[in-house]
């Protein structure tokens, strides 16, 4: 007797996750497993009088994701807005850092805003975070903040905080604080809600276009 699936699922973009980075067009489950994972025309072989299908008439399926706090509408559009600067990206050192950074400034008229976004510093040759001054050889006419890949700490140049008119005087906001030397400087850290303070909440603001391109 023919083997006939309980689903199937046709005409898609099938995230299949495997090393190579499949997509397949459709999907046959038995049991609550995969029978066939591959073209249309193969898994509907498998189809029965039985069998619930579902024309996902070219939409995208993934994995379920059991992740309790996850951001994916703000990474795809920081996609869009920012400057990645992830390990995939290439970008090993705070030098390969710097240099997207200084090539999306070059491209950016003074004094607008550069946005960074996915530092790891755990992915850098010199393990740790840009400060200021490492900023600062990216830019010294553009403000400019880089988000890490936690989205609770990020980091400015020199002109950002003055822009903001930000100074070692300054108290930290709370919920948040800036990172300083023994001299008590201004180093470029930004914990938490310190950023609100620097960037200006339009700035970083997608659009609803490019959060659902990114």
């Amino acid at each position: 007797m023919r083997m006939q699936a309980d689903t199937v699922l046709v005409n898609g973009k099938i995230v299949t996750m495997d090393e190579k980075e499949s997509i397949a067009e459709a999907v046959a489950i038995k049991y609550g497993r995969f029978l066939k994972v591959g073209k249309t025309a193969e898994v509907e072989k498998l189809i029965g009088e039985n069998t619930k299908v579902i024309d996902l008439k070219g939409k995208t399926v993934i994995p379920g994701l059991i992740d309790s706090h996850c951001h994916m509408m703000s990474v795809g559009a920081g996609r869009k807005l920012n400057v990645d600067l992830s390990e995939e990206a290439g970008v090993h050192s705070i030098s390969d850092l710097i240099a997207r950074l200084k090539e999306r400034a070059d491209k950016t008229p003074k004094g607008q805003w550069v946005l960074g976004y996915q530092e790891d510093d755990s992915k850098l040759a010199e393990k740790r975070h840009p400060t200021r001054w490492d900023l600062d050889k990216a830019s010294t006419d553009h403000p400019i903040i880089i988000s890490t890949v936690g989205g609770h700490f990020s980091m400015a140049n020199s002109k950002a905080f003055q822009q903001a008119g930000v100074t070692k005087d300054t108290e930290d906001p709370v919920g948040g604080k800036f990172d300083r030397d023994a001299e008590g400087e201004i180093v470029g850290g930004l914990h938490e809600t310190a950023i609100d303070m620097i960037l200006p909440a339009e700035v970083n603001t997608p659009s609803r276009e490019q959060s659902r391109e990114g």
